[in-house]
Order: structure tokens, then sequence, then C-alpha cells
């Protein structure tokens, strides 16, 4: 691994020769390759303020972290970090993805009930909560008692707008890091648009984001933020079980596709997702996590480990052998390059948009697009919209019939419909959760 000059910047490595020569192939800070696709100098005025306005959220994000590991990591060398981590360096875990993100059970019992209406629902859609209990148990035997404590973890829920006329592709969004809000992510992913050009949408929460918060943390999720790195690894492949239950169900209760769209650790999950799920149709990530080492150290966190653990030289390298089976640029893509879109900015100033391009590249250097703006703010959120659903209409996910149908119908006639009864089969199914079943979600 190339050892960083901060005087030199280093070109784009190539990701050939297996499932984890980025982790060679990258300087060890991964900011000094230079960009491919993205220009630094695009609206210089509004990027520099998103960016300024990116660094300073970073740095408020890294307090939490140094007052968790600080204690824990003070007294530790990278020997010792690197043993207690060691069953998730295993190479079975990259040879074999499914040994890591293991199918999900197919008995999952799962409650959809009508969800009360908020002034930001659209006034005809069929607003329906889906809930399940995760049946998720950690990869590593060690930490599932520990992992299982974190309740209500276990309990998934999500909101879905349905057209009521007929079954519609849909959409799964997932939020970003600590921003679980419902009301805030219907307006961030401008989630009306999409359902107005005629898919059904999904929001799920992530685990230990939410509902899904243990009690006492201090944001959403803060329980993932620990001294070791295995709670980032779990969370994740629960998640990606999470969805593929979701996914099964949605197609199951007779959507032709399901395709997801991530921000941020969202769209880390998305990508995950493509390289795993081949039943997914589209996968849109925006300003994705790619690899979380480099993400971790680079915030406020490099000065603080390279204090903490002794022979700093090697240690992003170990971390990112660590954190390798959780990241796509270990994986190769499950779904076609053609219908996979990548949103970044190089004003992002949370999650460098080289990590974009390190995901463009390993990918076969599918469609991207450049927004201006950082990573919390986007400008021109607008035209990203735009560009997403240009691109769903390319690949046949928006067509014609459901938005000519639409404007045809009318929203008032739409509207009048009556709510679609839910089936007895998704009654029945789901019996453990109706006398728990609460009335709103997120």
């Amino acid at each position: 691994m190339p050892s960083a000059d901060k005087s030199r910047v280093y070109e784009f490595p190539t990701l050939a020769g297996g499932p984890t020569a980025w982790i060679e192939q990258l300087s060890a800070d991964i900011n000094h390759h230079k960009l491919v696709r993205g220009d630094r100098g695009r609206y210089p005025v509004a990027g520099r303020l998103a960016y300024g306005f990116d660094r300073f959220i970073a740095m408020m994000m890294s307090i939490p972290y140094r007052s968790k590991i600080k204690p824990h990591l003070s007294d530790t060398n990278l020997r010792e970090y690197l043993d207690y981590h060691a069953f998730y360096s295993e190479r079975r875990f990259l040879e074999q993805p499914g040994s890591f993100f293991q199918e999900p059970p197919t008995n999952v019992s799962i409650l959809e009930r009508v969800s009360r209406r908020r002034s930001w629902d659209p006034k005809d859609a069929t607003l329906t909560a889906i809930e399940f209990y995760s049946p998720f148990e950690t990869v590593c035997p060690q930490f599932r008692a520990e992992f299982a404590a974190l309740s209500p973890n276990e309990r998934v829920e999500s909101r879905g707008w349905f057209h009521g006329d007929l079954p519609r592709p849909t959409v799964i969004f997932l939020h970003g890091f600590s921003a679980p809000d419902y009301r805030i992510n219907t307006m961030w992913f401008s989630a009306r648009r999409y359902y107005e050009a005629g898919l059904d949408v999904v929001l799920m929460n992530l685990p230990l984001h939410g509902s899904r918060s243990p009690q006492g943390t201090r944001l959403h999720g803060d329980a993932i933020i620990h001294p070791s790195m295995w709670r980032v690894g779990e969370a994740t492949a629960q998640g990606v079980m999470d969805l593929r239950i979701l996914t099964s169900h949605l197609l199951q209760r007779g959507a032709p596709s399901v395709g997801v769209m991530g921000y941020s650790w969202g769209g880390f999950h998305a990508s995950l997702l493509a390289c795993l799920e081949p039943r997914i149709d589209f996968s849109v990530s925006v300003a994705q996590v790619v690899s979380i080492a480099d993400l971790i150290l680079g915030w406020f966190l490099r000065d603080f480990f390279e204090e903490s653990v002794e022979q700093s030289e090697s240690m992003v390298r170990e971390i990112r052998k660590i954190l390798a089976p959780f990241t796509p640029l270990s994986h190769q893509l499950q779904i076609p390059k053609d219908r996979v879109l990548l949103v970044a900015s190089p004003n992002d100033g949370i999650v460098s948009s080289v990590q974009t391009e390190l995901l463009w590249k390993h990918f076969g250097e599918p469609r991207l697009y450049s927004s201006c703006g950082g990573h919390v703010i986007y400008f021109d959120k607008k035209r990203v919209t735009d560009q997403v659903i240009r691109f769903l209409r390319d690949i046949q996910v928006v067509t014609a019939p459901f938005e000519d149908r639409r404007r045809r119908l009318g929203v008032r006639e739409l509207a009048s419909r009556k709510v679609r009864p839910l089936s007895r089969h998704f009654r029945d199914k789901a019996q453990g959760l109706s006398s728990e079943g609460r009335e709103d979600v997120a």
C-alpha cells in the first residue's frame, strides 16, 4: 500500500487482482487520489460553503466516537486490535459472500396495516405500514447475546405509498446515518415525484435507527459507534437481510419489480444489495459510503487512531482488511451495470467523492452523475431527482402508461377510491405481530 505523501496526487488504482486488490492499491489517505470524473472547481462559492458545512458536521460527529473509543484504545496496540477482529478477516467471507450475508428464512411473519395519513403524504395513496421481526443473528457467535440485547432493533418498520389501481414497480428509499426521520426523507428524496411518476414508494428504517434505536442512545445510529468494528459489520449484515425480506414481500404482494435508492449510509446498503441480491431491478446510490475504514479515518479521527494504536503506518490497511467483507469493493455486481446509477459531489466533505469513483471503476463504469453542493446540502436536488427519473425511464422502470393513466384518471378520482383491504394471507401470516402493532412508523 503506498504511503500517503501529502504533496503528491495519486492516480486511480486499477482495482484488478481479486477482492482485496483495492486494499493494497489505495494510498493510506484515500483523498490523495486524483478524481477521474468529478471536478472540484464547479460552482466554487456554493461548493466551498457546502464543503465547510460538511466538515463542521464531520467534526461534531467525531465527538461521540472519541468519547466512546478513547478509553478502550488508549492502551491497545495494533496486534491486539487485529486479533480481536480476526473472525471478520477470514478469507471465506470474500470468496463466498453468502457465508457472511446469509439468506433469510422464508417463513418470516409480516404485518401490513393501514397507517395514519400525514400532511405530506399523497392524498390518493394507499398508506401502508409494513412490519416484521428481523430473524438476524450475528455471524460471529461471540457477539450474539450483546447484539440481541439492543432491543427494539429486531422490529423492522417501513412505510409505503401504494397506488390502488394495479401493481407498480416499487422503489425502496434508504436513509443516511443518524437521519431516519420519515418526513425529512420523503422531502430529501423527493419521494412524491417518484410516486407521481407511477412508482410505489417504500421507506425502511435501517438497523439501530429510528424506532429501532435501543433505549438510552443519544442519536440515531449511536449504538453502531463502538470501540471495535464488529457492530458496523453485523449491523450491515442485518440491514441486507432485512432488505431481502422486504424485497421478497413486495414481490409477493404483486410488485413487478423492486429497486433501491439510498443516500450515504443507505447508499452503502443499496450498493451492497446490488452485489448480493440479483432480484433487485435497479440500484441508485447518492453520496454513498464505500469504504468504512477510509470514511472514519477521513474525519477528525485519523490522528487519534494513530496516537492510540501503535504501528500506525500499517493501521489503515489492516482496518480495511477487517472491514473488507462489508464493502461493495470486495464483491461483484449481481445486476447489469446499466441498471446502476451513482451520484456524488466533488465538494462532499463527509464522504469523499473518491469513494464513489472507486465504486464506479469497480462496477465497470455505470452511469455517474456529479452533483454540486456537498453531502448535507444539495443545491441541485431537483436536478439530481430529474437525473434519477430520467435514468428510470431509460431502463423502462418508469413508463408512459403509468404516467398517462394517472393523468387520465386525475388525482380526485384516485383519491376517492376506497383503501384496498389487506389480503387474508398477510393478515393470517402476521398474527404474531398484530397484538403489538403501533399506529405509526419512523
